[in-house]
């Protein structure tokens, strides 16, 4: 009786939440909501180009001009690379390929005895947790856990006896709001250092960021999301789903039957086919000489032509290395065993030739590198090195081939022990059952697809736009202008970087934007000859903002994708479902995060490897 006189008045908060789901729910779908902000963003993009702005774009130097995606040549640019954004949409092949692999192994009952096998050595009351702790080291995958991990969280409630719903929660809550909480190394890590480095650059041109400066913070960061995640899911996320009814369709909704012995034999067999993989990888990836290690790749040639007058020349090789934009050539030297570094010539890679007078004091005892920003075969930060008179120009490929491998990989790890669980099991008579659990898995993306159609065109028209770089470099010039203290300047930095991951989902985007604006902005936060706050630190900070909007923005990619997880199990779930479901998360971890924050740095905790939480700017 008492908990029926709690379903019929719910309170305050329940009642918020009720009320931003029905009004989420009342707005159109989602395929036509992207349709909507798509043209929005055209006619904004009309009215905006006719204005001039003084903000200037980091990227380019030279000052913001808002592009009109209306005018004839940019329609007709928009008609003629429609179906090239939608394919090349990244989360697109990622999304499909691993679930084709995982429909194998669901149509064939390995996810399912596997995850029985789970919660039978799983108590109830920690399933949140564990399930918030895979979420997080997921994110060592790149974005795995999106198509695994979220779905899985699902079908383990629901076999719990729990609301699938919730499930999803805690699973989006740990892959997505916190992102960037991991004790784990992944690649985000060195992603953001380096685009914080570039930042730092603009100040201090020496200024290297390390790729582990935030590890103990996130380390740490893992610990609160857990926490919190697990407190909201079991106290307010749950108890708000009781009265949502599960009326999905039953055929289609993942069930965790009684297992046989076949099935328990099938189980065994398809994980030891797993781990056999997984050990044949790691054979493969242990010697240094192997392929699917970071090799340095001949990329072109260049050579260094002394004169008798001691003048020298750079001829630079066509093909490859010509393709790459930019170039600049840094001097190394060293004295009294102190190493020095000097950037004396920036300018396109195919005008290297012209640099001569730039690198007539380089001798042939010295280093001489060429740093390479971001092109069809390099990243940004790619340094080649020039050791001989005559020199050959190599650089590490721009990943590890294992790194570029991991949907695939997981593609192969779900589909062998599906394939192997089927034939031991039963589940599979022939190869064509094969096929079938892979068109089966295809068949439940088909919504999902119709939206990722319509959000790569939105994604894409907003960065067209230069909307996205104008909004950014605003806030960050108010910020600038504001006089704030350096706790308050840290928090208004997350909260504008929360602020503007609601428009635009991608983190490596984002501070590819911000990154030039934040970081050498807070390095001189403190005058002249006085400290700054670190890159390091700044770099938490966004980091923070970036994780916690992200479950609560359809902007983000894989956004439908959750959407379509839910309605596997109740038919009306919308946007405003999942934003209501996930609301409390971001907020909470939003504060949360935070204040942990502040006090981490009142306290003065490591928050990584060479990472001071300030800058002391260098002698004039």
């Amino acid at each position: 009786m008492a908990s029926d006189a709690t379903q019929k008045k719910p309170g305050l908060i329940a009642k918020a939440l009720d009320g931003l789901e029905w009004l989420g729910n009342k707005l159109p779908d989602p395929a036509v909501l992207f349709v909507i902000g798509m043209v929005a963003v055209w006619v904004l993009s009309w009215q905006l180009s006719t204005m001039t702005f003084t903000e200037v774009n980091p990227a380019t130097n030279g000052s913001i001009a808002v592009e009109n995606l209306l005018a004839p040549d940019k329609l007709a640019e928009f008609l003629g690379g429609m179906v090239e954004k939608f394919t090349s949409f990244h989360p697109l092949g990622v999304v499909l390929v691993a679930m084709l692999g995982v429909g194998v192994a669901e149509a064939s009952g390995f996810i399912n005895v596997v995850l029985k096998n789970m919660l039978q050595f799983t108590p109830k009351k920690l399933l949140t947790p564990m399930l918030l702790l895979v979420a997080i080291v997921s994110h060592t995958a790149a974005d795995a856990g999106y198509v695994l991990v979220i779905p899985i969280g699902g079908v383990m409630f629901y076999a719990a006896g729990r609301h699938p719903l919730a499930g999803i929660a805690a699973a989006f809550a740990g892959v997505s709001g916190g992102f960037s909480a991991n004790f784990i190394p992944s690649g985000i890590d060195p992603l953001l250092s380096g685009l914080t480095t570039t930042g730092a650059e603009i100040v201090d041109k020496d200024y290297v960021v390390n790729p582990l400066c935030n590890i103990a913070f996130t380390g740490v960061s893992s610990v609160l999301i857990i926490a919190v995640g697990w407190f909201l899911t079991d106290y307010i996320i749950e108890p708000r789903l009781k009265g949502t009814e599960i009326d999905g369709d039953p055929s289609e909704m993942p069930k965790l039957e009684q297992s046989s012995k076949r099935d328990q034999a099938g189980m065994v067999c398809g994980l030891l086919a797993m781990l056999l993989g997984v050990v044949g990888l790691f054979l493969w990836a242990s010697p240094s000489e192997s392929a699917l290690r970071a090799q340095r790749a001949v990329m072109g040639t260049a050579t260094l032509t002394i004169a008798d007058d001691g003048t020298q020349s750079w001829t630079v090789a066509t093909g490859t290395l010509a393709k790459t934009t930019q170039a600049r050539i840094i001097r190394t030297t060293e004295t009294d065993g102190a190493e020095t570094s000097e950037t004396v010539w920036t300018g396109a890679v195919t005008e290297l030739s012209k640099a001569s007078d730039a690198v007539d004091e380089v001798k042939k005892d010295q280093t001489c590198s060429i740093t390479l920003a971001e092109g069809p075969d390099l990243q940004a930060g790619d340094v080649i090195e020039a050791l001989e008179e005559t020199r050959s120009l190599t650089s590490l490929r721009p990943a590890a081939p294992l790194m570029s491998s991991i949907v695939p990989l997981i593609f192969l790890l779900f589909l062998i022990p599906g394939v192997v669980h089927g034939y031991v099991s039963g589940t599979f008579k022939s190869h064509r059952d094969i096929v079938k659990g892979m068109s089966k898995s295809m068949e439940s993306m088909a919504y999902y697809m119709v939206l990722v159609f319509f959000a790569a065109l939105f994604i894409a028209a907003f960065s067209e736009s230069q909307i996205g770089i104008l909004l950014a470099v605003k806030g960050a010039n108010f910020l600038a202008d504001s006089g704030a203290s350096p706790a308050v300047t840290i928090v208004g930095i997350i909260l504008l970087a929360g602020s503007v991951n609601l428009l635009v989902g991608s983190a490596s985007a984002k501070w590819a934007m911000l990154s030039p604006i934040f970081v050498p902005m807070l390095m001189l936060a403190g005058g002249p000859g006085n400290p700054g706050i670190s890159p390091e630190l700044t770099q938490a900070a966004y980091r923070i903002g970036d994780s916690s909007t992200n479950i609560i923005t359809p902007m983000m990619p894989y956004f439908p994708l959750v959407v379509v997880f839910c309605q596997r199990y109740v038919k009306k779930s919308g946007i405003g479902t999942v934003g209501a479901m996930m609301l409390p998360y971001s907020i909470a971890f939003l504060l949360a995060w935070t204040i942990l924050l502040l006090i981490y740095w009142q306290l003065g905790l490591p928050l990584g490897l060479q990472a001071p939480y300030t800058y002391e700017p260098a002698a004039m």
